[in-house]
């Protein structure tokens, strides 16, 4: 409902002189002649005001309108009670919280999601997801939340996520490719951006635990292969060695050996000893 007394820019019950002297003012700023004007064409914003004068200077219809204007002012007034009411109750109800995270996840507010999440479990001590949730939807939160974080590029903790996802589904058949996009994920995180970002030996640890999920034997190879040059980095050629003829006895013939079989090749070479 359109507040006419706002549009005049008077209070509410103001008197008629009052009400005409500020439609008056109006009436000349609001000059069709001019441009439109906050983005309401002047004429569209005469008409308003005309039809607000007329309301509020006619003594039968102000009198209408004020009471309509007072029982809308009433359900704004226990309307705007019942939302702060229930900000209150949610504010102590962690079960609603933790819904309004998943929904905020679900509904692409990942980001106001994640600090939420993040408050949830800072405020109350042993915070699980798991004692609010059904399990399925559980996982979808773990999920969904692993999704922000590696958005924020959090990678361990996006690894973590998904790695505490694939473990749990239980081979669910319904949930397989959400299983085959998980592993993927897990796979790239490792492979790609932990390796860059931490210290070779968790890197590795990080490379092994995926060795443990159920990948196949190509993208154990691969894998394998990884850690092969983490190790040849940092001069570790004998555990080098093991891991490369590792991804060799799963996938002889594995893509992008070339260059580490070349390294290992030179650093053995003065043994006798060639791959």
């Amino acid at each position: 409902m359109i507040n006419y007394y706002h549009v005049l820019h008077v209070e509410e019950g103001s008197a008629r002189d009052e009400i005409k002297n500020s439609f008056r003012k109006l009436v000349k700023k609001y000059h069709p002649d001019k441009n439109k004007t906050n983005g309401i064409p002047s004429e569209d914003k005469i008409k308003l005001l005309i039809k607000a004068y007329k309301t509020l200077t006619d003594a039968e219809k102000k009198t209408h309108y004020d009471s309509l204007l007072q029982n809308e002012n009433i359900r704004d007034f226990y309307r705007n009670e019942r939302v702060e009411v229930e900000k209150k109750r949610c504010k102590y109800d962690l079960k609603s919280q933790v819904k309004m995270v998943l929904n905020d996840l679900l509904n692409k507010n990942g980001h106001q999601a994640v600090k939420n999440y993040e408050r949830l479990k800072e405020e109350n001590k042993n915070f699980k997801l798991l004692n609010f949730l059904e399990p399925k939807d559980y996982l979808d939160c773990k999920f969904l939340l692993a999704e922000q974080y590696e958005e924020q590029k959090n990678y361990e903790l996006a690894f973590e996520l998904y790695e505490h996802v694939y473990q749990n589904e239980n081979g669910n058949p319904a949930r397989k490719l959400l299983l085959e996009e998980i592993k993927d994920r897990i796979i790239r995180l490792s492979c790609k951006k932990l390796v860059k970002l931490v210290h070779p030996n968790k890197a590795i640890t990080y490379l092994t635990r995926v060795i443990n999920l159920k990948v196949n034997k190509n993208e154990k190879a691969f894998i394998y292969k990884k850690i092969a040059d983490i190790y040849a980095t940092t001069s570790e050629w004998d555990n080098a060695l093991t891991s490369f003829n590792m991804a060799m006895s799963l996938h002889p013939k594995l893509k992008g050996t070339q260059m580490l079989k070349n390294k290992l090749n030179k650093h053995f070479a003065q043994e006798n000893y060639f791959i």
